[in-house]
């Protein structure tokens, strides 16, 4: 699954997530930076939050939760919220 997203108003981020959901690499990126790095094989939490600072002179809190199904995960879509400074501004869902 991959998707991106722009923060900011007068500060314009880019954030690429990309997620295999069958091998379990998990990369989020900011502006093309490595932000934050995973390996995910199995979990019992159905969902796992990553949450980081984006912008300088505009700062913003971004949240995003991954949400995956009880049976079979790696074989069903799963669902991605993500959150702008707390507020829902926009969901994914994929493999």
């Amino acid at each position: 699954m991959k998707f991106t997203f722009e923060v900011g108003h007068a500060e314009k981020h880019i954030v690429d997530f990309e997620f295999n959901q069958f091998l379990g690499n998990l990369s989020i990126k900011v502006d093309g930076n490595d932000r934050i790095n995973d390996f995910r094989t199995f979990s019992f939490k159905l969902i796992k939050t990553y949450e980081f600072e984006v912008g300088n002179e505009e700062k913003h809190q971004v949240k995003i939760e991954k949400i995956r199904k009880l049976v079979l995960a790696g074989f069903r879509k799963t669902k991605y919220k993500v959150y702008i400074d707390g507020i829902l501004d926009r969901e994914f869902e994929g493999r």
